[in-house]
């Protein structure tokens, strides 16, 4: 029954015919590792790249691939401007048939094993290949691949600078595909301690910083709802040490009366970064266009929100200035 009802669920994504990567200047890599979690790798390496250039890792969403999560997001194109390397982990449909990333199998999501793994072999290949900064990797996903990016933050947060997630939940939510759903659905309600403790597990002895997290996440959601933004923060908040209660709110966020943004602060940095998005349900927030702030193309999967999730997920990470 719970396969098919993740089917059904997944079914009305579907979305527009999809491109080979090769067709919008991405490259496929091979050997990057033991690739435990059998994924594919592709890349997009911009003309007039320098040495120390930072990495963005990008997840897609199920029923979607590397090359159709490039076109909608519009990652290539903010690529080419500012001069980063952005790589695109891809999945298999023999791993899971709707192309999602293992984000509820302990398999795919515990450090040192499954996809997580896979996903840290790709980063180290690109580092090493082309001579990056190790100090600004970034990561970012929509669905199925920001609960994988949560997932990454969380067993690798050594890794990662900050990381943005797009209608995912919070690492640890999910075991197994009822739990999974359960947790799509919002009803997975823990403390921002148990939440911590859920990362911590995974990093015993672990001294580092935590990375910086924006969250962003379509009011109207039907498919991943709009709870699990909340679970994110008190989950995020717990490991920085800081309230979930006392961030300071945005309403028409610079200008636009269909987004709130809400920031907490920590060690004079913001530590999380949340955008509710009014009228957005279960896709990529985008803003066609031609300014320095617009991008992205809609689709079944992308709606104009008159807000480039992308360019704003860069100006978190520190990459592009408002």
């Amino acid at each position: 029954m719970y396969r098919y009802l993740t089917l059904t669920l997944l079914t009305i994504l579907s979305l527009n015919r999809c491109e080979k990567p090769e067709a919008i200047g991405m490259s496929e890599v091979t050997g990057f590792g033991s690739n435990p979690g059998e994924l594919k790798c592709y890349q997009y390496v911009p003309e007039g790249l320098r040495r120390n250039a930072p990495l963005v890792v990008v997840l897609h969403g199920c029923l979607q691939d590397a090359a159709e999560m490039a076109r909608l997001s519009g990652w290539n194109t903010l690529a080419d401007q500012e001069k980063f390397v952005v790589l695109y982990p891809q999945q298999q449909s023999a791993n899971n048939v709707n192309r999602c990333f293992n984000w509820f199998n302990e398999n795919d999501y515990r450090r040192g094993s499954g996809e997580v793994l896979s996903i840290r072999q790709m980063i180290d290949h690109t580092i090493a290949g082309h001579g990056l900064n190790r100090r600004q990797v970034f990561i970012t996903g929509i669905s199925a691949g920001g609960a994988m990016a949560a997932a990454m933050l969380a067993t690798y947060p050594e890794v990662f600078e900050s990381g943005t997630v797009m209608a995912g939940v919070p690492y640890g939510a999910a075991t197994d595909i009822p739990t999974g759903m359960a947790a799509m659905s919002g009803v997975v309600v823990l403390s921002p301690q148990e939440w911590g403790n859920k990362v911590r597990a995974q990093n015993p002895g672990y001294a580092g910083s935590w990375p910086r997290l924006a969250i962003i996440h379509g009011v109207d959601d039907a498919v991943v709802k709009i709870a699990n933004a909340g679970e994110l923060v008190k989950q995020w908040s717990n490991l920085w040490g800081i309230s979930p209660w006392q961030g300071q709110e945005e309403t028409s966020f610079q200008g636009n009366n269909k987004v709130t943004r809400t920031t907490w602060m920590a060690q004079n940095k913001r530590a999380i970064v949340r955008y509710d998005i009014q009228g957005l349900g279960h896709a990529i927030a985008v803003d066609p266009g031609t300014g320095p702030r617009h991008g992205g193309q809609t689709a079944t999967f992308a709606k104009d929100v008159d807000f480039h999730s992308t360019w704003w997920a860069a100006e978190f990470f520190g990459i592009v200035q408002q």
